[in-house]
Parts: C-alpha cells; sequence; structure tokens
C-alpha cells in the first residue's frame, strides 16, 4: 500500500461490540472483514463544546463508521436501520424517540403537537418560575 492510499478514508458499517461510557467510544464488529474488531473509537456528537449531548450506543447497534485506509483508527458516524431494526414511525413530519422502556417523546410539526408518553415518573426542575399558558387543560 503506497503513501496515498495509507491516507485514504472508508466508509463502513458493522455491529458495536463493546461501549466504554465514561470514554463516550465504542469497539465496532466488521463482519465483511471476518469479523474485525476495532479499537474503541469515538463515538460522534451533536455538541461537545459549550453545550453537551450524550447517548451512548448499545452493544449489538448497527453504526457506520469512517475508519482509516486500515481500519485500525477512525469515528464513530451514527447509528443506522437495517432489516432487523426498523424506524418507528415513518413521516417526514414526526420527529420521534423511543426508548427501551416504553417511553416515546414525539412532535408532529403538520400538526404542532408534542406528545410524551413516559413509563415512570417526569421530574421537572427549575432555578426560576414556571409558567404555563393553555388555551384548555384537560385532567384526565
Amino acid at each position: 500500500m503506497n503513501e496515498l492510499q495509507q491516507q485514504q478514508a472508508s466508509f463502513k458499517f458493522g455491529v458495536v461490540s463493546a461501549i466504554d461510557e465514561s470514554g463516550v467510544k465504542a469497539r465496532v464488529r466488521f463482519d465483511d472483514l471476518d469479523g474485525l474488531e476495532s479499537m474503541f473509537l469515538p463515538i460522534a456528537v451533536q455538541k461537545s463544546f459549550k453545550d453537551k449531548s450524550y447517548w451512548m450506543l448499545d452493544v449489538g447497534e448497527h453504526v457506520a463508521c469512517l475508519m482509516d485506509a486500515n481500519a485500525e483508527s477512525g469515528v464513530i458516524l451514527c447509528s443506522v436501520y437495517s432489516e432487523a431494526d426498523l424506524p418507528p414511525v415513518t413521516n417526514k413530519d414526526k420527529r420521534h424517540v423511543r426508548f427501551d422502556d416504553g417511553t416515546t417523546i414525539e412532535y408532529d410539526r403538520a400538526e404542532h403537537q408534542l406528545t410524551i408518553q413516559c413509563v415512570g415518573n417526569i421530574e421537572i426542575k427549575a432555578t426560576g418560575n414556571l409558567s404555563l399558558t393553555a388555551a384548555r387543560i384537560d385532567l384526565n
């Protein structure tokens, strides 16, 4: 392999085989490379400086990675759906998050509706005032 080839990156799909929660890293198994397992790779996040974002991948999760030519170093770009793991909704107007315990948070921009279905308790803390304004309140 020449020097130019060594500098090239490759886009690869794999499956998370181990996680490092505090380091925000994971190991990835590449089945197309005979099950080669990567070193711990950093997981790309939305924000990491002043604002911070954290959501750890699960072992077994299908991910897309950007790797060096030898698949020795790289970064996990994102999780991706597969034939085995389908999206929970298929609607371009919805932003949907479903947690493993069944809790969901969904916003439908076409209907202008935010829906939260929580399996457990909901806690809201504020260091200032809490204001609630609604056209109507239904207490069921």
